[in-house]
This record gives C-alpha cells, structure tokens and sequence, in this order.
C-alpha cells in the first residue's frame, strides 16, 4: 500500500511540475507603448486610436534608452494623456459595432 501512495504521489508531483512548464513557456505577447509625447506603457493588445499616434515596439524595447517616461497602468485599452497626465481607458467595440479603425 505505501507503495501505491509513492507513485501517487510522483505521479500528482510530474503532472504539476508539467503544467507549470507550459504555463511558463507559453507567454502571451506585450508590447511596449509609447505615445508621440515620450510616454510609455506595456500592452498586450495592439489598438488603433482615432486621435491618439501611438507606436508598438517589442517588450524587449529599450524605453530609457529615448528618455522617455513610464507609467504603470491597468488594462490593454486606453493611452496615456500627456496633457491631463492620465490613462484614458477606451472601451473596445463589441461584436457587430465598428472599431476605430475601420472606414465608415
């Protein structure tokens, strides 16, 4: 019976350590953004903005590097104002409504 209880235990043990590997190897994308002022955010959706210029770099990216500033923020939709010193968060479009990038 101890036995039984050893290989039970190996076995929850290797399908735990497995799981934990594909969760670590399987990342989702983030971008690095930054708008026409010198602000920046991390992404991990790339949207367009009626009337923001924003530009996607890799998460990699070396913000510092520019001298821009960053700004931790929550949530993929929505840009940083420069002039109210803010995150604007934009509500993306449901299923059937138009999105800003789409020609009307």
């Amino acid at each position: 019976m101890r036995m039984k209880s050893i290989l039970t235990t190996g076995a929850i043990g290797a399908l735990a350590g497995a799981a934990a590997l594909v969760a670590l190897t399987t990342g989702a994308s983030a971008y690095v953004v930054c708008n026409d002022a010198g602000d920046c955010w991390h992404s991990t959706v790339k949207y367009t903005y009626p009337d923001v210029k924003v530009v996607y770099y890799d998460d990699n990216w070396d913000w510092k590097v520019k001298h821009y500033r960053w700004h931790e923020v929550t949530g993929d939709y929505g840009y940083w104002d420069s002039t109210k010193n803010a995150w604007v968060t934009v509500h993306p479009a449901q299923p059937g409504e138009p999105t800003p990038d789409d020609p009307h």
